[in-house]
């Protein structure tokens, strides 16, 4: 008993010191830098694990290889026996080349299961100089280029018919390396070497035995200075007290909600921050979006009027600011909410609005079609553009498959939420050409406009003429001096 009360007299005060410290920080939208430093110490680890599951897969290639080799060798030296006398000899081959099979076929087994979990192909109408199409006869006559040129067609939509591009978004995104999380990966790689088992192990304990109570107590505190703040600023008249109130009271709990999850996020062109009378537009993962994006502003939201918890929730921020809620099955209230957008945009004392025209999450990988209601109502746009980190979590709530608990447990059992558009100067700079080129019905070409001036360099050039003779050299033409050898040797046969 003395034991325990002894542990509990350490990591409590720790524990205390530790959320008192987040939440002061994140009242005044301070930061310490302690989150940032976590980042970058998971990302080490992550890289660190890579490396050593590269290696250990390496080294088993390396001994089943040696091993194939062996057995083939063996396999040389041994002949069959047609006589039924020997039956010793005969089952021993047998067994021999039948453990070779079991080798071979278990090695390629393993290689589709590897290459199983990451689907990572792109589509195109085109044939490219990347396509392999192998062909092992010549094509004599224009109609049989045609032929084939069809067939690669029909092998494309084959393969959007098996993997198209819009299910997939609706399931979480395949990591390309293992974030030491049992749930994102169908493969047990702690079990390649103990050094992996150790972290593993280690990770393990630190998300349910430490991480997880902090998280939870930040979490209720946050929750609890929302819904106390917003019904005690719903009793204020409505006034600059009241927007003053609210506003400051919304960004420090959002702050602390975020930090529940170890929230890691980055705002850029904050010039371009939504005002009142405006509407914000942006891509949507999950319900985490909305506490992202007050982090930084305060918004009046929009969307389906919920039940349960999150019901509760629409109820309570209702008191302190205007907020649109609608039954997406009811048609007459797509008329009223564009009404009642109008009417908000129209106030200069209302908030700014946050909308998610896709409608539903996606897995934040694409950006799927946006409802036109938003843009109906003529007020100024203000577009933002989502990005998570999938190493330290998955932020996509798939609402199908998992209810908002298992959704929220998931969230909270993970390394971290990195919210990061990360975009170098060559994206953002085609990302506006492209802009441009749709406002004003233009081609969006990439080609240099100093072309005008100067000659194109010979790389570009090697660059198509390489194009051009990959895509023909699949259909390779026989030369008259051979067809002409095989006519006189058909007649010859004839006579």
């Amino acid at each position: 008993m003395e034991h325990i009360f002894l542990i509990a007299s350490l990591i409590i005060p720790s524990v205390a010191v530790i959320v008192g410290v987040n939440i002061l920080f994140a009242g005044f939208g301070k930061k310490s830098g302690l989150r940032e430093r976590y980042v970058d110490l998971l990302i080490k680890i992550f890289e660190w694990c890579a490396k050593q599951i590269q290696e250990s897969s390496e080294l088993e290639n390396r001994r089943e290889s040696d091993e194939n080799e062996e057995i083939e060798s063996d396999d040389e030296g041994i002949q069959v026996d047609d006589s039924n006398d020997d039956s010793d000899e005969n089952s021993s081959v047998v067994r021999k080349t039948s453990k070779c099979f079991a080798l071979k076929s278990s090695k390629r087994c393993r290689l589709v299961s590897e290459n199983h979990t990451i689907i990572s192909r792109q589509a195109t109408l085109h044939p490219t100089e990347k396509d392999e199409f192998t062909m092992t006869t010549f094509v004599k006559t224009q109609g049989g280029a045609a032929v084939m040129d069809s067939l690669y067609y029909l092998k494309s939509g084959i393969e959007a018919i098996v993997e198209d591009d819009v299910t997939n978004r609706f399931k979480a995104e395949q990591l390309a390396s293992w974030n030491m999380m049992t749930r994102t990966s169908t493969q047990f790689y702690k079990f390649l070497s103990w050094k992996l088992t150790l972290v593993w192990i280690l990770g393990l304990i630190f998300r349910y035995a430490i991480l997880i109570p902090i998280r939870f107590i930040i979490f209720f505190i946050g929750g609890g200075l929302l819904v106390w703040s917003t019904a005690l600023i719903g009793l204020i008249p409505e006034g600059k007290v009241k927007r003053f109130l609210n506003q400051r009271c919304m960004l420090a709990s959002f702050r602390i909600l975020t930090r529940s999850v170890s929230a890691v996020v980055y705002f850029h062109d904050k010039q371009n921050k939504a005002q009142s009378g405006g509407i914000c537009v942006a891509n949507h993962t999950s319900p985490l979006d909305v506490m992202i994006l007050s982090m930084d502003n305060v918004y009046a939201m929009v969307g389906q009027r919920q039940g349960g918890v999150l019901g509760f929730v629409q109820r309570t921020l209702s008191q302190a600011a205007d907020h649109i809620w609608f039954e997406r099955s009811v048609a007459n209230d797509r008329s009223l909410v564009l009404k009642a957008l109008k009417e908000h945009v129209d106030d200069p004392n209302k908030l700014p609005i946050i909308i998610f025209p896709e409608g539903t999450c996606i897995n934040n990988t694409s950006v799927m079609q946006f409802k036109k209601g938003s843009f109906e109502v003529g007020a100024k746009v203000y577009p933002i553009a989502m990005k998570y980190d999938s190493r330290f979590g998955n932020a996509f709530w798939n609402s199908s498959e998992q209810s908002y608990g298992e959704y929220f447990f998931h969230l909270m059992t993970s390394w971290a939420t990195v919210c990061h558009p990360d975009e170098n100067a060559i994206e953002f700079a085609n990302r506006v050409k492209k802009a441009i080129a749709a406002k004003g019905g233009l081609v969006d070409l990439e080609w240099d406009g100093q072309l005008k001036r100067y000659k194109v360099p010979p790389k570009l050039v090697a660059m198509e003429q390489d194009k051009c003779y990959h895509h023909l050299e699949k259909y390779p033409v026989r030369p008259q001096g051979a067809q002409q050898i095989d006519e006189e040797s058909d007649q010859e046969e004839q006579r």
